[in-house]
C-alpha cells in the first residue's frame, strides 16, 4: 500500500507524530511518503526526530510554504498560507499518487477543506482514504455563550463536509461533541491518544544527578519550551509568595529552551531568585532522557498555561512518571486532572490562590501515589495506542488484524468516566 503522510511544520509535537505513524507503517510493509517543506528538512528538529526511520521512507521537500519570520517554522494561519499549504499539498499527491493519506496536524486545512476547492476535488475522484488529526477547535470544550455555541455548530457543519475518510481528535469532548452532531461526523469521529513514550528506567535520584540538581530539596518544575503560554512568570509570582511559607531548601525548575522574553523576564523581574539558587534554570534543548529525568527528579511538576483548554501532554508524562500535577482549572487539563486522581488543579491566573495550592501540593506530594485509574489513563496514551488507533483503518484495507481492539474499553473509559466535583 502506497501511503502519503502531509506534515510541512516542523516545530513542536508535529514531527514526534509523523515518526510514530513512519514506524508502525513501515511496520506494515507499507510505501511510506513523506510530504513536507524544505525548511523541514533542514531543521535540527527533522533529524532529532526521524533519524531513526529516514532510511525506510521517501522524503519530498517542497519550498512552496509560507515561512514565519525568524525561521519560527512554517506559518499556518491566513488566507496566503493556508493557500500555499493546500497548492503544496495537491502537488505532492500528483507527484505520489498515494491510495491512503495522513495528516498528523489537521486543523490548518480542516475547515479550509470544507469548501469547494482542488485538492479535495482531486483526493474524492481519486477515491484515496484520508485520515485527518485534530488537536484543538471550536469543538474541543464547552461554551457557555450562544456566540460560541454558534460558531461552533458552524464549525462542525463545515467540518463535516471535507473529504476525510476518518477524523481523529485527541480531546474527548470534541469526540463527545462530534458523535452528536446530526452528520457523518459521528460514524467517522474517533477518539485518539496524545502519545507519550515509555517511561525510560530511571530513579529520583539519577534523574537529580543527570541533571546536576540537588539530591535533598524538594523541586517544582514547569518542563518544555519556556515561554509565555507556558506560564512562566505565573508560576515564579506564585512560589515568590508561597516561598516564606516553604522549605528554605525548596527550588523551582525551569527546563527547556526558554524564548527571548523568558530570559528577560529570569534577568530582570526574577534575578533575585535565580540569584538566590531558589530557581534553577536549565535553558536548551531537552533530550528524550532529559525530560523525563526533570519530571522524574522533581516531586510536583507544574502546567499553569494560561489559556491553554486543550490536551497537554506534560500532564500525561507526569502522570507516566508517577509524579503529581499541579494544572490550570481550565479545560482538558481541569477535568483530566480530576477525572483521573493526576494531582491538583487550581486557578493558576489567581497568584494567591496558585501560591496557596503551591505550597499544598507541595506538602501532600510525598504522600501521592499513582491510583488504577491514572495508570489505564497512561495506558490509553501510550506510542503504541497511538499508532495502532491511527492505522486501524489502512490495516482492515491491508487485512491486518486489528491491532487496536484491546484498547477499545480504554476508549469509554476516556469518554465516559464519571467527573469528580470540584473541591
Amino acid at each position: 500500500m502506497k501511503v502519503l503522510i502531509f506534515e510541512p511544520q516542523y516545530v513542536g509535537h508535529n514531527l514526534a507524530y509523523v515518526r510514530q505513524i513512519a514506524s508502525r507503517l513501515v511496520e506494515m510493509q507499507c510505501e511510506v511518503h513523506l510530504l513536507t517543506s524544505v525548511q523541514a528538512t533542514q531543521s535540527e528538529e527533522f533529524r532529532k526526530h526521524l533519524d531513526s526511520v529516514l532510511p525506510s521512507i521517501q522524503v519530498l521537500g517542497l519550498d512552496r510554504f509560507s515561512v514565519r519570520a525568524g525561521s519560527q517554522g512554517i506559518r499556518v494561519n491566513g488566507p496566503h498560507a493556508i493557500a500555499s499549504m493546500m497548492q503544496s499539498f495537491l502537488s505532492g499527491l500528483k507527484r505520489v499518487e498515494p491510495e491512503h493519506v495522513f495528516i498528523p496536524f489537521g486543523n490548518p486545512l480542516a475547515h479550509w477543506c470544507g469548501f469547494p476547492n482542488p485538492l479535495s476535488s482531486w483526493l474524492r475522484r481519486n477515491q484515496v482514504e484520508t485520515e485527518l488529526v485534530l488537536l484543538f477547535g471550536k469543538y474541543a470544550y464547552p461554551h457557555t455563550d450562544w456566540k460560541s455555541a454558534i460558531k461552533e455548530k458552524i464549525a462542525l457543519s463545515i467540518l463535516a463536509k471535507g473529504p476525510w475518510t476518518r477524523i481523529h481528535h485527541i480531546v474527548p469532548h470534541a469526540i463527545d461533541v462530534m458523535k452528536r452532531h446530526p452528520s457523518r461526523l459521528a460514524s467517522i469521529a474517533h477518539l485518539l491518544p496524545d502519545p507519550v513514550e515509555a517511561v525510560p528506567s530511571m530513579s529520583k535520584s539519577e534523574a537529580r544527578r543527570m541533571l546536576g540538581l540537588p539530591t535533598q530539596s524538594r523541586i517544582v518544575s514547569l518542563v518544555g519550551l519556556l515561554e509565555r503560554r507556558k506560564g512562566v512568570r505565573e508560576l515564579l509570582e506564585a512560589f515568590e509568595i508561597a516561598k516564606p511559607n516553604l522549605l528554605p531548601t525548596d527550588k523551582v525548575l525551569l527546563a527547556g529552551k526558554a524564548t527571548d522574553e523568558t530570559r528577560e523576564l529570569l534577568a530582570n523581574r526574577f534575578a533575585h531568585l535565580i540569584a538566590d539558587g531558589s530557581v534553577l534554570c536549565i535553558d536548551r534543548h531537552l533530550t528524550s532522557n532529559e525530560l523525563w529525568a526533570a519530571l522524574i527528579g522533581c516531586d510536583l511538576t507544574t502546567t499553569p498555561y494560561p489559556e491553554h483548554v486543550y490536551s497537554a501532554s506534560l500532564v500525561i508524562r507526569g502522570a507516566a512518571a508517577g509524579i503529581p500535577v499541579l494544572s490550570n482549572s481550565i479545560g482538558w487539563m481541569d477535568q483530566t486532572v480530576r477525572r483521573f486522581q493526576l494531582g491538583t488543579v487550581c486557578n493558576t491566573n489567581d497568584k494567591q490562590v496558585f501560591a496557596e495550592h503551591l505550597r499544598m501540593a507541595l506538602d501532600g506530594a510525598a504522600g501521592y501515589s499513582t491510583t488504577i485509574e491514572a495508570k489505564r489513563f497512561v495506558d490509553f496514551h501510550s506510542s503504541e495506542n497511538f499508532a495502532a488507533k491511527l492505522t486501524q483503518r489502512l490495516a482492515e484495507r491491508m487485512g491486518i488484524r486489528d491491532a487496536a481492539e484491546s484498547s477499545r474499553n480504554l476508549d469509554q473509559l476516556m469518554l465516559a468516566s464519571p467527573l469528580p466535583a470540584a473541591a
